[in-house]
């Protein structure tokens, strides 16, 4: 017997129950493993949402400790005040046996260049640390609330009432949220599940390592705050002005570290929320490209520190 297929004809009906059973199991199968996949995605998705409100924006609307007076700095040069005078002591008698061996008058020179370069960092180096570290807070909050808020004037500046601040930053990190995360649901021929979930892991590791840095670079300024009248005590001498020069350098870097890393941030929700559009290019080009663009900047963001530090250290030979 020739087999036709599947009929009305009694004995094609075993073909039938095969072609119709057939695919009734692979449409099941199907949509099983979709609808698993859409849940999983969903769990990562929410998951990657919590992260970013809980973490993605810290370390921009955490406050960096007072280096000022009658905080964690002035405690340090408090306790270190002594080594100060020992340190200075030791530089100005090394001056001294300078000017009794050459018999010339630049070690004087030298030697009070040294003790006013320490008086003035003794007594304003702080304040004038603190100022800088709180402009640079300031410029950090507002480039951001920029970016994410464009439209609410309300939130920029430093003027914004103490009542709104909080409702203000919500905002923002819930903006944030929905620049990072709505770009991921998109259909699943746009971004696979795979991609899913590497570039919400990313995030969220991109998150945590940004939140860490800045935590090290509250540390380090105070540490450099308090440290800084230790450095400036034997400017007189060629090891004493590069230590100086060291620490003041890195001081820079650590205070401009987030100013510039709020900056990259900007900029990456930008690229993110606004993708460009690709002539030609096949469905989700253009999410595609946004997105990769918006997580590079994030991990320059990152990579940023070690820069700014090697820029603006001073070379040594």
């Amino acid at each position: 017997m020739i087999a036709l297929g599947c009929s009305w004809w009694p004995g094609d009906w075993k073909d039938c129950v095969a072609k119709y059973v057939g695919e009734a199991v692979r449409w099941f199968v199907g949509t099983l493993f979709d609808k698993l996949f859409e849940a999983v995605r969903d769990i990562v998705l929410t998951a990657v949402a919590n992260v970013i409100k809980a973490v993605g924006f810290l370390w921009i609307y955490l406050a960096t400790p007072n280096v000022d007076a009658n905080g964690p700095a002035s405690w340090v040069q408090a306790h270190t005040y002594f080594i100060v005078v020992a340190v200075g002591g030791i530089a100005v008698m090394v001056g001294a046996m300078q000017m009794a061996f050459t018999h010339r008058g630049e070690p004087l020179r030298d030697i009070l260049k040294s003790l006013l370069t320490l008086l003035v960092v003794s007594g304003g180096g702080a304040t004038f640390a603190a100022t800088l570290i709180t402009a640079s807070d300031s410029f950090s909050k507002w480039i951001i609330d920029s970016a994410l808020l464009p439209s609410n004037g309300d939130c920029h500046g430093d003027k914004v009432p103490e009542s709104a601040k909080h409702v203000c930053s919500d905002a923002a990190v819930s903006k944030l949220t929905e620049v990072l995360v709505n770009p991921l649901k998109g259909p699943s021929e746009t971004f696979g599940f795979i991609l899913v979930i590497f570039v919400g892991i990313l995030m969220v590791i991109t998150a945590i390592i940004q939140l860490a840095l800045m935590i090290v670079r509250y540390g380090m300024l105070v540490l450099l705050v308090g440290m800084l009248p230790l450095t400036a005590a034997a400017t007189n001498t060629e090891m004493g002005m590069m230590w100086f020069k060291r620490a003041l350098s890195w001081l820079v870097g650590f205070i401009i570290y987030k100013p510039v890393a709020a900056l990259i941030y900007a900029v990456a929700i930008l690229l993110i929320g606004g993708a460009p559009k690709v002539e030609g290019a096949a469905p989700g080009t253009s999410e595609t490209l946004s997105m990769a663009m918006g997580i590079t900047l994030m991990i320059v963001a990152i990579v940023a520190l070690p820069a700014i530090l090697r820029f603006v250290s001073p070379k040594t030979s």
